[in-house]
This record gives C-alpha cells, structure tokens and sequence, in this order.
C-alpha cells in the first residue's frame, strides 16, 4: 500500500532527480516539489502514520486528526499539515555559549555540523580499536571546538562507559565544558529534557539560559511511518521547554522505503511532516527544522549506504523539500 501511494507522485507527471538545467543540486523545480508535497499529504491523509502515545494522539485529536484507537494509526488532513508548516520560523539563530559562536540556520546560510554516534575509537596511543569513553567524547570535543568548518557540534562517540540511561547528559556536560559551540542532545527519553534544562541554567543562570538557550535536542521518526514514545514525547518536551528541535528521517531506499529514490523522498517527507506538526500542535511558532539521514540500503550487506551517490541524490531532494517550505533544513552529506 505504501509503495502504491508514494508511487502516486508519478501519476502526476515525472518527478527528475539530477537533471541539469533545473533547480538546485537534486534538480527539483518547484512543480516537482508541489508533486511530492501532495503526495506526502496523501499518504498523511489516507495511509496515516502509526502512533505509539497515548499523549501525542490527545494532541493529534483535538486539533482535528483521526484516530483510530484499535490500530493506534492518526490520519492527517491538509489543513492540519500546512497550518503547522507555515507557522515554523523560516531562520533560526541556534546561540553558542558566547555570541560570537551563535550560527544562524535558514536560508541560503550554509554551515557543517560533524556526524555522530560512534561506538568505537582507535585508540591513538596504542592503535587498539576499543569502545569509546566519556574521556574520548571530552578529547574529541576539545578538537572540533578548533575546526572552524564546523559551526554546531554533535556527541562524535557514545560513552560506552557511562549508562545509556544517563549517557545523554555525562556527553552534554563534557561538551558543555569543552566548547562554546551550540551543542546538539538527543536524550533517549523525554523525562531528559527538564534534567538538560538544569544543566544548562547551573552552566550560565536560569535568565541567560531561557534567553539563548545554547543547546538543542532532536528527534527521528522510524520507518517506515512510526512515531514511538521515545520520538513523540521527547519531541513535545523539548518544545514545551523552548529548545530547537529536530526532525529526522533515516529511510532506506529499498529495505524501510520504496526502492525508487522519489518514492523515499514522498516517504521521508511525509514522516518529517508528521513529526513538525505535532510539535507546532504543541507549541506554535516553536522553533523547529527539517532533518534528513535517508539513504539506500546496500543490497548485499543489508546496511544502509551512507555516502553513496544515491544517498547524495536523496539528501539534495530533500534539501530542496525545506527550502520549499521555507523552513530551515540540514541533511546528511555523507
């Protein structure tokens, strides 16, 4: 069914991913990106999207979604979807510790953020590959707070020495105390957010904190159309506490997603709208952006291929996608 209803995106008319001559890298003209966003709305409206929280779906219902209580599926209309899109800031100013570091999202602004979540290091001194510890992530840190490239920081490694309950915050405070960069954390439950609140108000005082906020949180969508507990509510509590919050996909073409790439992005943007919504439900005007880790699924390891030219094509597409909504957007490069 969902292979059907993305694939709807062609009756249409073609949707080109890299012709030259068009708009931007992936070649989207703004009649492709009308294509997909009907088709997203499509699939939001008649597929649904399956939601695990009893909170979120509260949400969802009073604002005018149905729910289906048995299957847990919420269906989306239009009206909802573009109301929560046009009410999502087009630039953002995500704040360092210190202004000079502040970097503004939106726009043509281009800026780098390193990837994450590594499990394992080499270890410089003995060129053993071991798992990481909270003494890599505060090194690491020290490093990328010097790489002018890069304007906003991510956790690099995982503190395999330290709960993957509390994980989250040891990693923020490391970084906390290693970089005046704006810092991203994403805890992997939502009763996180009010303990990372704290934190940051003990780092600069509760009023300079509330005021600019120095870190941000993010959330992914499981593919294919699932928003869990873990994604809905640390999304809601993050918007309730006035951070910026992310919204991510990471399909994979051909394994959580249709095998053609126009299909993926239908689905990609279709999940990411889901998830913008709620948080504009929440909170309207919250300070949120558009995502993306989508690539294709290696067909002989079963991994997801990151860094091939398809997944260069998906996150261009996708790119293109915010633009057109006018909202920030940041996408993996590989």
């Amino acid at each position: 069914m969902l292979n059907e209803q993305a694939a709807r995106a062609a009756d249409r008319g073609p949707i080109h991913l890299g012709p030259p001559g068009t708009l931007g890298l992936a070649g989207l003209s703004r009649e492709d990106c009308e294509k997909i966003h009907q088709a997203s709305l499509e699939i939001l409206q008649e597929t649904g999207i399956l939601v695990t929280s009893d909170k979120a779906k509260t949400v969802f219902s009073d604002h005018g979604a149905t729910v289906d209580k048995a299957s847990s599926r919420v269906y989306l209309p239009q009206s909802l979807i573009e109301k929560g899109l046009s009410s999502i800031p087009s630039n953002l100013i995500i704040p360092g510790r210190t202004p000079d570091r502040d970097y503004l999202m939106g726009g043509d602004n281009l800026g780098f953020v390193n990837f994450g979540s590594t499990v394992y290091v080499n270890d410089l001194s003995s060129g053993e590959r071991r798992k990481a510890l909270l003494d890599d992530v505060v090194q690491v840190t020290r490093i990328m707070d010097t790489l002018d490239s890069l304007s906003i920081l991510i956790s690099m490694l995982n503190a395999t020495d330290k709960s993957p309950v509390t994980e989250t915050l040891h990693t923020l405070a490391a970084m906390m105390a290693n970089t005046t960069k704006p810092v991203e954390a994403i805890p992997p439950t939502a009763d996180l957010i009010p303990k990372m609140a704290l934190m940051g108000e003990a780092a600069v005082g509760r009023e300079a904190f509330r005021e600019r906020p120095f870190f941000f949180t993010g959330v992914c969508l499981v593919s294919p159309l699932k928003m869990v507990d873990d994604c809905s509510e640390v999304l809601m509590a993050a918007v309730e506490q006035g951070f910026t919050t992310s919204v991510l996909s990471m399909c994979l073409a051909g394994g959580t997603a249709p095998v053609h790439l126009a299909g993926t992005v239908v689905q990609h943007n279709a999940e990411v709208l889901s998830g913008l919504t709620l948080g504009q439900l929440v909170k309207p005007g919250a300070p949120m952006f558009y995502s993306s880790s989508t690539t294709t699924m290696d067909m002989r390891f079963g991994t997801a291929a990151v860094g091939s030219p398809e997944g260069a094509l998906l996150n261009a597409a996708l790119a293109q996608m915010g633009k057109y909504y006018n909202i920030p957007v940041r996408v993996s490069g590989g």
